[in-house]
């Protein structure tokens, strides 16, 4: 099993379409709970556009907690045809790349629940009853339903320490790839448990409440030590820097009303902070992992193999979920990134290529 111990801009979604590509069985989180999708390749292939695209049989599977008790919801689904399509947004250079706008128009369908979705919520309370009974479990309807009722209707519950430890080998040992991430976002308040690393994993997901405290399961570590761990970086730290200024914006939730360039110019402390603060995230996975006993390794996006690494017999692309392709065009936004990156790479004196630091 390989866990890849993601962050922001840190190739989470060339993973994800990696794992797909190359018919894996996938884990991840979803709302406080774990989210299973098994992968079987019928055919893939490319576009006349050059996108790839794979036909799958693929199943679905939620494990949650209800009333105390471990349940799952499965969809099948067959001769499902998806297109890995990419298109970047929300950045600086591109100021014609996807908007804020749309963000914040998603962020408006959110109800007070911490749910999107306008288009989830299409069933009556009756037509809840019915296509969760078990006449129409296995079919789409029952996991549309299932999820309107886990979001809706009752709140987000975490899966719970003793629930997750006992059913660990449910969840986890068919996986090939489990996908991570931080909460840890730069000008965010500090996550609540943080000091328990709560900062580090997604919340109420590998890490589970256990009286005052945040750990993680004994049946669970126990499969995270015998694991591939996985922190990926970026040894092109020019190019790493830049990503991050033109991500700015969007990885700070766009709590700040000036553009990252106009921040560099009023006050480059902040910028600074920011860039420190991304650099940062390999080494706090690390910090964490070392304290858990759980073996890990460096990943490098720019040149290590995927193969060799993550198992699968075909590669993707460096640069298919890359932004670099849509800055063409706009040079002086990029002269003025790219200034600051190098500003920031001669003040920290950072080496080329770069390797974050190794504990």
């Amino acid at each position: 099993m390989n866990v890849y111990w993601g962050y922001g801009n840190s190739g989470k979604l060339h993973m994800d379409l990696y794992g797909m590509y190359n018919g894996m069985t996938m884990l991840y989180s979803k709302y406080k709970n774990f989210y299973k999708i098994r992968n079987k390749i019928n055919d893939r292939g490319v576009t006349p556009k050059g996108n790839l695209w794979i036909y799958r049989d693929l199943q679905k599977i939620m494990y949650y907690r209800d009333n105390d008790k471990f349940f799952s919801c499965e969809t099948k689904m067959s001769d499902h045809l998806k297109r890995f399509h990419f298109t970047p947004g929300d950045s600086y250079i591109n100021p014609l790349s996807k908007s804020y706008v749309d963000f914040k128009d998603s962020i408006k369908k959110t109800n007070s629940r911490g749910a999107l979705g306008n288009d989830m919520f299409m069933f009556t309370d009756e037509d809840v009853k019915k296509y969760t009974s078990d006449d129409y479990k296995g079919r789409d309807i029952y996991s549309r339903a299932f999820m309107q009722h886990c979001i809706y209707l009752k709140k987000y519950e975490p899966i719970g320490f003793e629930m997750l430890n006992n059913n660990a080998d449910e969840i986890f040992d068919d996986v090939d790839i489990v996908m991570t991430m931080t909460i840890d976002n730069f000008g965010d308040p500090v996550p609540f448990g943080s000091q328990y690393g709560t900062g580090v994993c997604e919340s109420h997901y590998l890490l589970q409440q256990l009286g005052k405290t945040f750990l993680i399961p004994p049946n669970v570590l126990d499969k995270l030590q015998k694991s591939n761990n996985i922190i990926p970086y970026k040894s092109d730290i020019f190019g790493c820097l830049v990503s991050h200024i033109d991500s700015f914006s969007h990885l700070t939730h766009h709590q700040y009303d000036e553009t990252p360039v106009e921040i560099y110019e009023k006050n480059k402390k902040l910028i600074w902070d920011y860039l420190d603060h991304q650099l940062n995230q390999p080494v706090k996975i690390a910090e964490f992992l070392s304290k858990n006993n759980v073996p890990y390794i460096y990943f490098d996006l720019d040149k290590d193999n995927y193969n060799e690494i993550f198992g699968g017999d075909y590669e993707l692309d460096r640069e298919y979920t890359s932004h670099a392709h849509s800055w063409e065009g706009y040079e002086d936004r990029y002269n003025q990134v790219a200034r600051i990156a190098k500003e920031y790479i001669s003040l920290r004196l950072l080496p080329q290529p770069y390797t974050p630091t190794k504990l």
